[in-house]
């Protein structure tokens, strides 16, 4: 189901997200923030996400950075993918939450770039990714889902 951004809230967006992903739930991932271009995304520090070291596995810091770049690129109201993504891991992840903050760095016709840092909850940083997502073209995407 595919619900465009043109009379959501930005309270709305949040449920939204965080009630239709099964991705975020399973991940104990959730949007605590959005507002236009912005998003913050929390995701706790649990076993399941550790590598062999016991630092935070680096696909679930880009899966946190994703997260939130996608949150972030919603709250222009305009539904999106993700075309691109690159990240740097700068410090090893450790603590309970990792906190994911997205801004939006320029976003034209049908694409966005968004920049991520993610920390722990001592706001240390652990890495910094950028984005770039494909704005969907909300009546092609809709007509599409329905053949």
């Amino acid at each position: 189901m595919v619900i465009t951004m043109q009379n959501e809230s930005m309270s709305e967006l949040k449920k939204r997200l965080n009630s239709s992903s099964m991705y975020l739930q399973s991940n104990d991932m959730q949007v605590v923030e959005v507002k236009k271009g912005y998003a913050k995304v929390e995701m706790v520090i649990d076993e399941q996400i550790l590598n062999v070291h016991g630092f935070v596995h680096g696909g679930a810091l880009y899966s946190l950075a994703d997260t939130a770049a996608g949150a972030a690129s919603f709250a222009t109201g305009r539904d999106s993918v993700t075309l691109a993504g690159t990240i740097n891991y700068i410090k090893p992840g450790k603590g309970g939450k990792l906190i994911g903050i997205a801004q939006e760095i320029s976003a034209g016709r049908t694409t966005g770039v968004y920049e991520v840092f993610i920390f722990n909850d001592e706001e240390v940083l652990l890495s910094r990714a950028t984005f770039t997502m494909f704005f969907l073209d909300g009546d092609r995407y809709k007509n599409k889902l329905k053949k």
